[in-house]
């Protein structure tokens, strides 16, 4: 009893210590001065979660040095024309530190500081002309066409709408916008492990499934990157977690978030139809529990968004996203098909210099489809372990599906929501495939013949160390 209390404080402490590494390492990086900017794909969601947040009337705020970053958007190019210099002059007055002009839309963006913010706000209203310009205070934008209407409606809003979370309550600037995805990385790694003890009840499958997800490369970029793969693979692994441990409620509601975050996170669905047919008697709690609950827990992320927009507006270009998502978007140098993933053959580049590529793990992803041979074999001693496996192939085979349909434009950074029921399926596979007894005797062995060599070195070296001395 005592040894076993040890070997779980010892399993604990790792656990622990490991998601703490992860978010130290993953926020120092982050954090970087050099990445104090967009980086990857922030460029369309960060700016999209800003502007439905004005949209509501919720004004978010960058502070540097002091100074207030405000961005003043003309309401088209003729009135930038008209009132740029009056903009600027009022700029001056108010000692604006820094100052850009965007070339792709038309707006300019300064640092004001703080003692002067309210001045300058009122100085615009008086000076220029009603409807000419809209104030947006925040990060400066990235310099895209329309990027200051732009609200991403390919994807749903769950994703977005932590990121607004996270501009709320830690400001507007890059290190706010990246650690709801650093912490969800370390919680994913909780979930991974919680689920892999719970079908296999060891501690060793439970640290192998631990070292995959820790030592990710698609996780560790996409969690120091503001986008919504990592957050669709934490609702999955959510969802991995709660179907493992038989919470139907759960199931049905992670799943309906993880599809809120991004359409790939209900790729999981067959899963849950599955369960379901299984375990209900009733067709209305059949239906509740495979339709209408996980259809309440994707409609409520959207609720901001469809304050925003509008209702008729949301749901038509909601509909509109699965033509865009089934459609070819034009060539591309780091396309990479679903199969590409499993070789990792085109990782994505979020940043150069410091490098930060969205590659994958083939060690993990070919490990599944070795394992599909001794999924049988395995099943019979561990039967959960299908259920992750099964999330995962699911997940693969509605991705195929989407590319022969006409979505051929994936990249590599998609397999993230892959990586969590990977990594407990190659956990309870590990542990039960090999054979630990040889790692175990080798080792002994190794033992032996360590001390065995320790020792004759120690007979050779005392005779000379002697005759040194006399």
């Amino acid at each position: 009893m005592e040894r076993e209390k040890i070997i779980r404080a010892v399993f604990v402490a790792v656990v622990a210590l490991t998601m703490i590494g992860t978010i130290w390492y993953s926020y120092s990086f982050a954090s970087r001065p050099d990445l104090n900017d967009y980086i990857g794909d922030e460029v369309w969601y960060v700016p999209a979660s800003r502007n439905i947040l004005h949209r509501l009337g919720v004004d978010v705020f960058y502070i540097h040095n002091g100074s207030y970053g405000v961005n003043v958007v003309f309401s088209n190019t003729s009135a930038k024309i008209k009132n740029l210099a009056m903009t600027d002059w009022v700029a001056g007055i108010n000692d604006a530190r820094y100052r850009m002009e965007y070339r792709e839309f038309p707006g300019v963006y300064y640092e004001i500081p703080a003692e002067n913010y309210e001045d300058f706000l009122q100085r615009l209203k008086s000076d220029l002309p009603d409807g000419s310009y809209d104030v947006i205070p925040g990060f400066r934008y990235p310099d895209k066409e329309n990027i200051q209407n732009y609200l991403n409606t390919e994807h749903p809003f769950m994703g977005k709408d932590i990121i607004m979370l996270s501009m709320l309550l830690l400001g507007d600037r890059p290190i706010a916008w990246r650690i709801p995805g650093i912490i969800a990385f370390a919680l994913i790694e909780l979930a991974v492990v919680l689920a892999t003890y719970r079908i296999s009840k060891s501690y060793l499958a439970s640290l192998i499934a631990l070292l995959f997800v820790a030592a990710d490369p698609t996780l560790q970029a996409t969690a120091v990157t503001a986008m919504l793969d990592i957050h669709v693979a934490f609702f999955v692994a959510l969802f991995v977690l709660a179907i493992v441990y038989e919470r139907k409620l759960s199931s049905a509601v992670l799943l309906g978030l993880a599809g809120a975050t991004k359409l790939s996170g209900a790729f999981g669905w067959p899963v849950l139809l599955w369960k379901s047919l299984k375990s209900e008697n009733s067709f209305v709690r059949f239906f509740s529990a495979v339709v209408v609950i996980p259809g309440i827990a994707f409609l409520v992320p959207e609720l901001p968004a469809i304050k925003a927009m509008g209702f008729e507006r949301w749901l038509n270009e909601f509909l509109g996203s699965f033509k865009w998502h089934l459609s070819y978007k034009g060539a591309n140098p780091n396309t990479s098909p679903f199969w590409e993933w499993f070789i990792n053959y085109r990782p994505f580049p979020f940043h150069f210099n410091p490098n930060v590529f969205a590659s994958t793990d083939p060690v993990l992803l070919m490990g599944m489809v070795v394992m599909i041979l001794a999924l049988p074999w395995v099943y019979r001693k561990k039967p959960g372990v299908s259920e992750p496996f099964f999330i995962f192939w699911s997940t693969v085979g509605l991705f195929a599906l989407q590319y022969f349909l006409g979505g051929k434009t994936q990249f590599s950074f998609y397999a993230t929501v892959l990586v969590p029921p990977a990594a407990v399926s190659m956990g309870v596979f590990l542990n039960e495939v090999i054979r630990w007894e040889a790692f175990r005797e080798s080792l002994a062995l190794y033992k032996i013949k360590v001390l065995a060599a320790a020792s004759f070195a120690w007979k050779k070296l005392r005779p000379s160390e002697s005759s040194g001395q006399e």
